[in-house]
């Protein structure tokens, strides 16, 4: 995971904070119960892209025609199959 436990919570606070002050929420439950359940989320987003990265770097290997990782068009190839990968996962 790239965050800490500490910015993750850090960053949901913000999250609700701003969505309270700007009228797009407001808590009918404790705001602890609120702030679990966005960091929750923001821990399974963070796990899923980790999850799809590696997965695509593995596809990417497998291909029959090799890529130079770093090259452009390992680069155009690696975009494409992990936003389609991302895109396929987020809409489950």
């Amino acid at each position: 995971m790239r965050y800490s436990s500490a910015r993750i919570r850090h960053l949901a606070k913000k999250i609700v904070k701003k969505a309270t002050e700007e009228g797009i929420i407001e808590i009918a439950a404790t705001e602890k119960l609120v702030l679990d359940s966005i960091i929750e989320t923001i821990e399974k987003y963070f796990s899923i892209e980790d999850e799809v990265y590696s997965k695509v770097l593995e596809d990417l290997q497998k291909r029959s025609k090799k890529l130079i990782p770093g090259s452009m068009e390992w680069k155009v190839a690696f975009n494409k199959a992990y936003e389609e990968e991302i895109s396929r996962r987020l809409l489950k």
